[in-house]
């Protein structure tokens, strides 16, 4: 249904749960904006519309890294970080030459709210949504994954709106689980998410990939306390080694909360958000009763494929949920399929630079 290129490697950031750093590292690495064009042109000529644009961070200086720069007399550093600013601009003028019905999507940090420059230069770019990292809507929940740079509460759902109040549509992303979820965490989080004006939004159980922190923690606490479990004779620490249906659904022990009823309110968060009347009202992003219809059925399509947490998980639900996930997918493939366009030519090298800086 789409296409992906990646156009920038590496995440500055150090999230506890993220293994992107870790694997990618933190010093962002962008391929050549010639490379990346030719790349999106050819598939718009074999008939890619949408293309997500695959990339760890696409906003990987903000304008505070330059604020601090600036503040530090890092003249070094401050043209590293305006270089690569600067990039990143070229780049989004040379995709706004694509044909109109282009649509891009990428991954990117919620500090982008903070600067409309950017975001203006995203819509006309074509890149009409993207994956913003939430995590948690409390304060608490933020420091524990180490991702404070992220605001919480109110000024969390007005950050949000503001990239819908520039064309670009939001894919949340929420974790739970956290030591500092309450049983009210889940509820704060899908009004959130509603108040937020998200076009779409995952909920999803911490998890600790290998090389992670989270990972590092979780495995010194198991041996503190008293070793390792095993299921089947595999230390449930390295738990990809054991089939689907013996891996545990959560790993930590939580503080004021089974497992089980973690689960379950995920599984209820999901619910709620992706009913058909929580669906009809976030519908009015788009205006025609056909788009309407149309983005009604990729959102169930997407809690198809994705909502498979919390009581989801067995496998009888999975299988079942797989089934729509086809029938939903099979339905929707033609909104998404584009007119081969063999003839399209490479957008030109634009002549004077842009502005490194707007404020």
């Amino acid at each position: 249904m789409w296409a992906s290129v990646q156009t920038v490697r590496g995440c500055p950031k150090h999230c506890s749960f993220c293994s992107v750093w870790r694997t990618d590292g933190q010093q962002p690495r962008q391929r050549s904006n010639e490379v990346v064009l030719r790349e999106i042109v050819q598939l718009r000529r074999i008939g890619f519309r949408f293309i997500a644009l695959a990339d760890d961070n696409f906003y990987p200086v903000t304008l505070t890294d330059i604020a601090n720069a600036e503040r530090q007399g890092n003249d070094e550093k401050l043209a590293e970080l305006r270089a690569l600013r600067g990039e990143r601009f070229d780049l989004m003028e040379r995709l706004a030459a694509l044909p109109s019905d282009t649509v891009l999507y990428t991954q990117i940090t919620m500090e982008a709210a903070e600067d409309p420059a950017f975001l203006e230069a995203m819509k006309k770019a074509h890149i009409l949504g993207a994956l913003v990292g939430v995590e948690s809507v409390t304060k608490e929940g933020l420091k524990a994954v180490f991702k404070d740079f992220n605001q919480s509460g109110e000024s969390l759902a007005t950050r949000l709106r503001t990239f819908r109040e520039h064309g670009i549509h939001v894919l949340g992303s929420f974790i739970f689980g956290l030591s500092s979820d309450r049983a009210d965490t889940f509820d704060a989080t899908a009004e959130l998410a509603s108040a937020a004006k998200l076009t779409f939004a995952q909920f999803v159980t911490m998890t600790p990939y290998p090389g992670t922190v989270d990972f590092g923690r979780w495995e010194k606490e198991l041996e503190a306390g008293g070793g390792v479990p095993k299921i089947d004779g595999v230390p449930i620490t390295r738990y990809w080694r054991l089939p689907w249906h013996r891996r545990p659904r959560l790993w930590a022990e939580h503080s004021t909360m089974s497992q089980e009823e973690i689960r379950g309110r995920t599984q209820g968060v999901w619910d709620r958000f992706y009913s058909f009347r929580e669906i009809w009202k976030r519908a009015d992003c788009v205006k025609s009763l056909k788009a309407k219809m149309a983005f009604v059925l990729i959102s169930k399509l997407y809690r198809a494929m994705y909502a498979n947490t919390g009581i989801a998980t067995d496998s009888a639900r999975r299988k079942s949920a797989s089934k729509s996930a086809r029938f939903f997918a099979k339905a929707a493939r033609g909104l998404f399929a584009g007119k081969p366009m063999p003839e399209l030519a490479e957008p030109g090298v634009i002549a004077d630079p842009l502005p490194v800086l707007e404020q």
